[in-house]
């Protein structure tokens, strides 16, 4: 889901009460993107307890646009911290393999008794 796509909402379903899940799919936006815009703006849409009413949603859809892109805080979409794509899973087999190997050789070797 990302928000300011080209693709239209989905109709609002004939319902009083949305939970969160349902909430952000009909806003086309993700619940952490929710939140931390709820935070940095100091608005709070919903009564809590994870309740939100028709005009919520209606709300919430009119400030879509208003959001900004949605990025996954704990893997950065995919980038290290440097902002290189990340590792593939050979990439990783290859390194830890090569760990591996490098440990074997250490343990291998006869300890010296003092």
């Amino acid at each position: 889901m990302a928000n300011k796509a080209k693709h239209p909402l989905p109709p609002i379903p004939a319902k009083r009460y949305f939970d969160l899940e349902e909430l952000c799919y009909l806003a086309d936006i993700q619940p952490e993107q929710f939140y931390q815009w709820q935070q940095d703006n100091g608005i709070v849409i919903g009564r809590g307890g994870n309740q939100y009413t028709r005009q919520d949603v209606v709300k919430l859809r009119q400030l879509s646009g208003s959001f900004p892109a949605y990025v996954d805080r704990f893997n950065l979409n995919g980038r290290d911290k440097l902002g290189r794509n990340a590792a593939t899973a050979d990439e990783v087999k290859a390194d830890l393999q090569n760990i591996l190997g490098k440990i074997e050789a250490v343990l291998a070797k006869p300890q010296k008794t003092a």
